[in-house]
Formats: structure tokens, C-alpha cells, sequence
């Protein structure tokens, strides 16, 4: 996003700010769709919720993972046969809600046992019939092994509501092509397994490759488009499903987000200078950040020059965790100037600890070329969720 562009939102709206960029996310999703050819591409809305809504006329499918996020979806006017309702606290309440409002539409991931014994009750009471995908365990909480695939697997084709689309792999993120190369083949061997042996096709499979995403100017910069031509020509070796659906979150939404934070106070203590700033580790949050000793792709905005000097960056909060950078060279920097941190499109307005202190929740604003800018959320103060409420 053009740095005039930042610096209008900033006259419009001041700061702290979250500027996220429409045009940038549609031109993201569309370039992962043309290079993955065949697959379909599911938005794992957790990374930021406050995209479905732009995004739901260009991408093919949302991850859900929790009984709000489903309620978001249903505000957004989001359809539900767009919607995979997934996560692992799937309770008999808000399957019971969801199959409800959704008339049975979507696919609803298995993740345990008691994920079947549960939308099997709430499908059997309602007469509703459902999709239903079981969840591989990569090796941590999050589904079941391939012993209990099978048990589930078997249930499900017997299940007279239950249909059995297919199955769903995660397991993590910023992960190399050769993990992902290996995952997909012991998945393709799965599948085929699972047809010789009990005679069933697994139509679909649901992967999240963890695809990197480059934060900090001291990585080794990553060439995205040639990892989505490696990927794809990996997904055209797997047989075992007929459809491929890649989820992806941080992939997509990362780069579309700017952070918007103005410098509020400057002192220098014992030789060592500090820049105190209006936002903090509440509202910024970069995966494999380290207590500020990288620096990630940023902007100072200042009219200052001169010969550069080490510098602490710290929020507004009363801890000496809340340090955004650490010892990282600028000009003198003075109260009034402001930083424009880039790739805050994923994970930093919902991840953070946004309570802390009763500090306001951040300001958010979307940007495309056809509507200029629009406030999506105002400052929001949260001392009265932080306090004891009556009645």
C-alpha cells in the first residue's frame, strides 16, 4: 500500500490503527487460486474474522472453529454450505444451534469420538442429514490416529444421517515444501489404503499446508509464487481424493494489514534510548517474534535525519514484556513521529492480549480503490468487560 495512502488514514483516523487492504487480499486470494489450478481454497477465518465479509464473493470456503465464529459468519450473511465447522470443543448445544440454523448445510469435521456421538444424536433429533470429515492427527491434541480414523470412519458409513466426505490434515505453519511434500504423500497413501481396504473413496481432502510467510527483514525472503507452482505440482501427484481443498490463513491474510502507531513519548535512561508509543504487544503480534530483537518490515515516519543510533521501542503497558523493538538502529526519533508496520493482515487484531490494562481495542479500517476508506470498527473501550458487571 502506497505510503500516501497510509498517511491519509492516519489524518483521517489517527492511531492507533489497523489499515487493511481489500484490493491487496483479492489480488492474494486470486493469485493462489490461478496457481493451484484444480484446488479449492478455504479461508481459516480465525487469522482474521473481520475479512470473510469482502472476501466471500472470490473464495470458495470459510474454517470455522468456534460457536462465535459461526454467529460472525451468520452476521456477514455468509451461506452455510460455505462453511466447514470445525475445532475440538464441539459441544451438543452448539451443534444443536448450528445444524439448526444451517438446515444441515456445510461440512462439520470429526475429531474424536465424541465428535460423532454427538452430531450423530443432534442429526438423529433433528432428522437432519450432514457432511461430515474426519480429522488426522499430525502428532498433537488436535484429531485422532489412524487406528481411530478407522473405528470413526466405520461408524459414520453406517451412521443413516452422517455422510462421509472425506478427510481434514493440519499441522502447523511456516513449514518447508519437503514436510509438506511428505505429509501429502502419506495422506494419498492413507486414502488409498482406506479404498482397498473398506472399499470407501474419501472424496475430499481438507490440508492447511503452512505455507511460510516472511515477517522480519533478517529472514531469508521467501519466493511465494514459486512455492504455490511446487505446491500445486505436489497436489497433482496425490490420486486419493477427488477434490482438494487447501486451507490456508496467514497465507492469505498477512500482507493485506497494516499497523498504524504514533510515538508518544522519548526519553533517555542510563544510555539507552526509549520511544514510547500509543499501541504495544496488545495489538501487534509477529509469529516468531522474540521480545522485539527482530525487525520486521516497518516504516518510521519522521522529519528527522541524521546519523542513526540504537533504539527501544515499548508500548503502553505497565510490563517490560511490552517491547515492540529492541536496540534497532534509527534517526533521532522524536514525539509526533509514527511507524507503519507491515504484514499485520493475520492474527495480530485477535491474537493479542487485547485486555490488558483496559486499554481500548484498536481501530480498524478497510482501504480499496472503488470505496476510499471505511471505519469496520471504532475504538472500543473494555473496562466494562474488565470489571464486575451488575445485575
Amino acid at each position: 500500500m502506497e505510503l500516501n495512502k497510509l498517511k491519509q488514514a492516519k489524518e483521517l483516523f489517527g492511531s492507533p490503527l489497523y489499515v487493511f487492504d481489500l484490493d491487496m487480499l483479492r489480488e492474494r486470494v486470486e493469485l493462489i487460486k490461478s496457481r493451484l489450478g484444480d484446488a479449492r481454497c478455504c479461508y481459516a477465518m480465525k487469522a482474521n474474522p473481520f475479512l470473510i465479509k469482502p472476501m466471500n464473493e472470490y473464495i470458495h470456503k470459510y474454517e470455522v472453529c468456534s460457536p462465535g465464529e459461526y454467529e460472525i459468519c451468520r452476521r456477514m450473511d455468509i451461506p452455510p454450505e460455505k462453511i466447514v465447522v470445525s475445532g475440538v470443543n464441539k459441544t451438543y448445544d452448539s451443534m444443536e444451534r448450528i445444524i439448526r440454523l444451517s438446515g444441515g448445510k456445510g461440512i462439520f469435521t470429526i475429531e474424536s469420538m465424541e465428535h460423532y456421538d454427538i452430531l450423530s444424536k443432534v442429526c438423529s433429533e433433528c432428522n437432519t442429514d450432514i457432511m461430515v470429515i474426519i480429522r488426522l492427527s499430525s502428532g498433537n491434541q488436535f484429531g485422532v490416529d489412524k487406528a481411530e480414523f478407522e473405528n470413526i470412519m466405520q461408524k459414520v458409513i453406517n451412521d443413516s444421517h452422517l455422510k462421509l466426505q472425506g478427510l481434514h490434515y493440519y499441522s502447523g505453519t511456516q513449514k518447508k515444501l519437503s514436510k509438506i511434500e511428505k505429509e501429502l504423500k502419506m495422506l494419498d497413501e492413507f486414502s488409498h489404503y482406506i479404498e482397498e481396504t473398506y472399499g470407501v473413496c474419501l472424496n475430499e481432502l481438507e490440508y492447511g499446508p503452512g505455507l511460510s510467510v516472511t515477517y522480519f527483514e533478517s529472514d531469508k525472503p521467501a519466493d511465494q509464487v514459486w512455492e504455490l507452482d511446487e505446491l500445486r505440482k505436489l497436489l497433482d501427484a496425490v490420486s486419493g481424493y477427488k477434490q482438494i481443498t487447501i486451507e490456508m490463513g496467514r497465507f492469505i491474510a498477512s500482507g493485506c494489514g497494516y499497523y498504524i502507531t504514533s510515538v508518544v513519548d522519548v526519553k533517555h535512561t542510563d544510555g539507552v534510548n526509549y520511544a514510547i508509543i500509543d499501541g504495544g504487544i496488545h495489538q501487534l503480534n509477529y509469529y516468531g517474534q522474540s521480545m522485539g530483537m527482530k525487525k520486521p518490515f516497518m516504516k518510521l515516519v519522521t522529519d528527522n535525519s541524521g546519523s542513526e543510533m540504537p533504539w527501544n521501542i515499548c508500548g503502553s503497558l505497565c510490563t517490560v514484556n511490552d517491547v515492540i523493538l529492541r536496540g534497532i538502529a534509527f534517526t533521532g526519533i522524536n514525539r509526533g513521529d509514527w511507524f507503519i508496520f507491515e504484514n499485520c493482515g493475520a492474527y495480530s487484531v485477535t491474537e493479542c492480549m487485547a485486555l490488558f490494562l483496559s486499554r481500548e481495542l484498536v481501530q480498524i479500517v478497510f482501504y480499496s480503490d472503488n470505496s476510499g476508506y471505511t471505519v469496520v470498527r471504532k475504538p472500543m473501550g473494555t473496562d466494562i468487560i474488565n470489571s464486575q458487571m451488575e445485575g
